[in-house]
């Protein structure tokens, strides 16, 4: 206990100019703000993927798609998005 004792009895000796000087030296460098722009992109590229998305019910020429049209469709507009081509 005596250390936190001698470091309260330094700090009371030091005068504000002393104090200034030494938290201008021992200021932490933490970050001002977050950079959430990586995470804003992936939330974009995400709703536009869910907003282009086909449906299975979807009709192509007055007809259903089948599974591989629609696994294409789907494939396509993946690669559209990953792409950056909408946004």
């Amino acid at each position: 206990m005596s250390n936190i004792t001698d470091i309260d009895a330094l700090i009371e000796s030091l005068s504000p100019e002393q104090i200034k000087a030494v938290m201008s030296v021992v200021a932490s460098k933490k970050p001002t703000k977050v950079d959430t722009s990586r995470k804003l992109r992936r939330m974009a590229l995400t709703d536009l993927y869910f907003s282009a998305e086909p449906r299975p019910y979807h009709l192509i020429s007055g007809s259903p798609m089948s599974p591989e049209e629609y696994s294409d469709m789907r494939e396509s507009i993946r690669q559209q998005v990953i792409s950056g081509v909408d946004l």
